[in-house]
């Protein structure tokens, strides 16, 4: 496996190479994130001796991007999405797959809803199926004082990876693109969700109603999970498993 750096329309991205490789898996990463997820590290290491190079990057106002949190949106990250998927297509080929984490998973539901589903396989980990709750989550477990008046007052203050002053104009659009519905593009046999059933970030029970919503979709619970996975290297490595079994699935 060979591992570079590039800059797609000036994203900054990160390609890990197959040594023969017939497809490419775009693995977008969760808020807070970056390209160097030590989750699309590991999972590179799990594909790429099957023939999938994994291609990151980071998203707005993460990583190595010095946007505030003012420059996320949904909308540019679907945009980014599809640079990347462009930059595969002319620079690469081969099919297309996704693994999508977390906030990643959200921003690829909506990007197949919106735009058409150019992927074989998509595999979603902990997606956020209901951001919105998400957000208020994570606000309580960082702040005991937290309240949704504070909120409306000045904004989400999020420490994570780096600190994040979210404007709340980006939690009403969160809240307008909950997930827990159905959607012919999301109800097909060619995506995968996979999730925590100690999820402290992501609800599971959130997650269960979408799945029971579109009920095509195949899933793996890790009851014993948490968000992250990192409590135990077998939540990790039970969840790359099957994200790889279902990619290899003609």
């Amino acid at each position: 496996m060979k591992t570079e750096y590039l800059k797609i329309n000036n994203i900054p991205s990160k390609l890990y190479s197959a040594d023969h490789p017939h497809g490419t898996v775009l693995a977008v990463h969760g808020f807070g994130g970056s390209k160097e997820s030590a989750a699309i590290s590991a999972l590179a290491e799990t594909i790429t001796p099957q023939g999938l190079n994994v291609l990151s990057w980071d998203l707005p106002a993460h990583g190595e991007r010095t946007e505030t949190a003012e420059a996320l949106s949904i909308d540019r990250c679907i945009s980014e999405i599809i640079s990347i998927e462009w930059y595969i297509e002319e620079n690469i080929g081969g099919s297309m797959y996704a693994f999508a984490t977390s906030f990643g998973g959200l921003c690829m539901l909506h990007r197949i809803s919106e735009s058409g589903d150019p992927y074989h396989r998509i595999v979603l980990r902990v997606p956020a199926v209901n951001m919105s709750r998400t957000l208020i989550t994570i606000s309580k477990m960082q702040d005991p004082e937290f309240t949704m008046e504070k909120a409306e007052e000045s904004g989400f203050f999020i420490r994570m990876s780096r600190n994040y002053a979210i404007p709340y104009r980006f939690y009403d659009e969160l809240c307008s693109l909950s997930c827990l519905h159905a959607r012919p593009e999301w109800n097909n046999n060619r995506i995968m969700t996979i999730y925590a059933g100690q999820d402290e970030l992501v609800a599971p029970e959130d997650t269960e109603i979408f799945l029971k919503l579109n009920p095509n979709i195949a899933s793996l619970l890790i009851k014993d999970s948490d968000h992250r996975m990192a409590r135990s290297p077998e939540f990790l490595s039970q969840a790359l498993d099957a994200a790889s079994a279902f990619f290899s699935t003609t």
